[in-house]
């Protein structure tokens, strides 16, 4: 508003004399300033709060992973600590103390975080100890309050308040599980020494002030851990703003406090709580310092005078309302660059991963079958070609080439390495999986059906065995969250060779003998874009604190660096198949067939009947197995089958697809066959994974089988070795 107008508008209200006309301006020049100054300091104070808010909530996403990784491994301490007792008496353990004690020891070596690992009896008395040999007698646990939580029955897992040790006289706290025997009497208890001292090191690490406090506090407002230590409560009183907050947000919140019980400072402070477990990690930050900082912020507008903060006022003012006018284009705007997004990462899939949907167990056994057929009846017309025309070879050759490309187009994997100091050892896959298994039984809950299929015969791996159990653990750990409401989780080993044709459609993979791992779940599956990114360092599909993406990748690159190979299969609603190919621990060559060579079993082979729903796939196998010497007959799905089964009195071999139309798959088909004959063989095929057909225990271990695609000498080979 020009001053002029202004001024007859003052004169006319007030109807005042010049003077005080300029009275007033000179008022209004102050106070319209100061009105505004104060306007800005309130929404920079407001704003100064907010993204210390924001600041101290990432800082606690860092703490919150560290402490808790650090009470995983402490849970896994303690199942580590039972399965090394394997259930023996209080008495056997006393006597056979040494063997446990080096047990204890190996366990605890490697990890900063533990002081100490204690077996106690069920009068608190020690019977072993990582630390400590042998135990002294005269030491007692039963007064403690985790010991005396665990006799009365009222906690299987527990963590105590900060302790002294009785032997050495150092700081620590208990996280202990109870011990009980098979008819749920108390037998004692598994305590692991947590030292405070490793937490307040992360914590230092994390500092980014002298205003910085770090907490790990249990649910009853027991402090167990404080950064920076000092003096000061060990107990919060229940009056506490932080006993107040988890009463109203037990799972995560934040509060503020007008003065602090250790130091007199006022702090906002951010909490989360451990799953499982009633201990909270606590974040404070000093009101003060976030104070300060608007402080400082405001100055600076005071060093530039009044009219510079009238005008970025203005300019404020002027940009907020342009804001609202803009926000429904920037929306748009938005959701078109997202989409752009979306469409630009479809295409970099599409060209770097050509066959994404083949990950999937549906689109890889429908390209199987259609690679078995195509490079079946090429093989076959190769064998038939005798001494054929110069034309004729050439348009053969095309034919192979054709197919050898397309199978290296749909084969085609993500090429991620990491480089890591590894410590590659002779290991036996079959004693480590089991070696486990109790470790993930307790690890992944009641709700995981965890069954194991390991190969009686299984060769040595070349490993690192720490390495090869993390990535194992990590995949269970996966499994688990992908069965939020149970179900089964199947490792298996197997023995297997990667032939010259695997290695040219999977180029990351050599050809030679391995042996196998596969983890194996029946939970959600993966999407097909989920799963194209799945090797991608730091994606993650959970929530921001619960993972940080890099389990997959950092296992892609371990097996890469080993000379291995992985594969994931999976299958929205049906689950997923992780299989990891370890390098065999051998000298021996690998053994290649001779393209020239034609495996012919003999004059009169076994009577066979062939099940395959795909016409294509069916006419390759009938063929190829009438090449080999076989009396064949054929099926399209499982009815049919048991029709001439019950026909035919003369067939030994039944050779049928996992998958097959119908009500009945190939497991089922084969259990109603050997109703029927019980001297009946089972050749399985098929395009996904031989976990599919052992994993619901039906079958023995040693069950027949070969994938697709699959040639005529491979086949003869199979046939031979189950005793035709």
């Amino acid at each position: 508003m020009p001053r002029r107008v202004f001024n007859r508008r003052v004169w006319r209200l007030r109807g005042s004399t010049a003077a005080e006309t300029s009275m007033l301006l000179a008022v209004a020049t102050l106070f319209v300033p100061l009105l505004l100054f104060v306007g800005a300091s309130w929404l920079a104070y407001d704003d100064a709060f907010r993204q210390a808010e924001e600041r101290v909530s990432r800082t606690l996403d860092l703490l919150y992973i560290n402490v808790r990784n650090a009470f995983e491994i402490n849970a896994l301490v303690a199942a580590n600590a039972v399965e090394l007792l394997d259930e023996r008496s209080n008495e056997q353990i006393r006597a056979n103390e040494r063997q446990i004690h080096d047990g204890l020891k190996h366990l605890s070596d490697s990890l900063p975080q533990i002081q100490n690992i204690w077996v106690v009896d069920e009068e608190g008395r020690p019977l072993a100890s990582a630390n400590v040999y042998p135990v002294p007698a005269n030491v007692s646990s039963a007064d403690r309050a985790y010991f005396t939580a665990h006799r009365e029955g009222a906690a299987q897992r527990f963590v105590s308040e900060a302790l002294r040790g009785r032997i050495s006289d150092v700081a620590f706290f208990q996280y202990s599980e109870r011990r009980q025997a098979a008819d749920g009497r108390f037998t004692g208890v598994i305590a692991v020494s947590v030292d405070p001292n490793y937490f307040l090191a992360q914590f230092a690490q994390a500092s980014e002030s002298r205003n910085f406090t770090a907490s790990i506090v249990r649910a009853d407002g027991e402090i167990l851990v404080r950064y920076p230590a000092g003096g000061g409560p060990v107990r919060l009183p229940s009056g506490a703003g932080f006993m107040h907050a988890i009463a109203a947000s037990p799972e995560a919140g934040m509060y503020r406090t007008a003065q602090s019980s250790f130091d007199g400072v006022g702090r906002l402070f951010v909490y989360r709580k451990l799953p499982n477990l009633p201990i909270y990690v606590v974040h404070g930050y000093a009101t003060a310092t976030i104070r300060g900082e608007w402080i400082d912020r405001m100055a600076s507008h005071l060093i530039f005078g009044v009219p510079a903060t009238l005008l970025l006022f203005a300019r404020a003012v002027v940009a907020s309302r342009r804001a609202y006018r803009q926000a429904d284009v920037l929306a748009r705007l938005g959701e078109e660059q997202a989409r752009r997004e979306v469409a630009e990462e479809s295409l970099r899939q599409s060209q770097k991963m050509n066959a994404v949907g083949q990950l999937t167990a549906g689109i890889a056994h429908d390209f199987n079958n259609l690679l078995t057929g195509i490079g079946g009846a090429v093989e076959m017309m190769g064998r038939r070609a005798g001494q054929a025309s110069p034309e004729f070879t050439r348009f053969l050759q095309l034919a192979q080439t054709g197919v050898g490309r397309a199978a290296t187009l749909t084969q085609r994997l993500l090429a991620f390495s990491r480089q890591q100091p590894l410590q590659i050892e002779v290991v036996d896959v079959n004693d480590l999986v089991a070696g486990m298994t109790e470790l993930l039984r307790r690890t992944l809950g009641e709700k995981v059906r965890i069954e194991t299929v390991l190969a009686p015969d299984a060769w040595p791996a070349r490993a690192d065995s720490a390495q090869l159990e993390s990535t194992i653990l990590n995949l269970a750990i996966n499994a688990r969250d992908a069965m939020p409401k149970g179900g089964v989780l199947t490792i298996e080993t197997a023995n297997t060779h990667l032939d010259a044709a695997y290695a040219a459609a999977n180029v990351e993979a050599e050809a030679g003998p391995y042996i196998m791992v596969a983890v194996s779940d029946t939970g959600t599956g993966m999407a097909p874009e989920t799963l194209a990114r799945a090797f991608e360092p730091f994606f993650t599909t959970k929530e921001r604190g619960q993972g940080t993406g890099l389990g997959l990748s950092m296992a892609f690159g371990y097996i890469r660096q080993l000379g291995g190979h992985l594969k994931i299969y999976s299958e929205v609603g049906r689950g997923t198949s992780v299989k990891i190919y370890l390098p065999r621990a051998s000298g021996e060559a690998a053994v290649e067939v001779a393209p020239a060579a034609r495996a012919v079993l003999s004059a009169a082979g076994p009577v066979m009947l062939v099940v395959e729903d795909d016409p294509v796939v069916r006419d390759f196998a009938v063929s190829a197995c009438s090449e080999i010497g076989c009396t064949v007959y054929q099926a399209a799905d499982a009815r049919e089958a048991l029709a001439v089964l019950q026909a035919r009195d003369d067939i030994e071999l039944l050779f049928t697809d996992v998958g097959l139309p119908g009500d009945m798959n190939g497991r089922q088909l084969a259990g109603a066959a050997m109703a029927l004959k019980p001297a009946l063989k089972v050749l399985f095929t098929t395009g996904y994974t031989a976990n599919a057909i052992v994993h619901q225990g039906v079958l023995d271990p040693g069950v027949n089988f070969i994938g697709k695609p699959f040639s005529i000498d491979a086949l003869a080979e199979k046939i031979k070795s189950m005793g035709f």
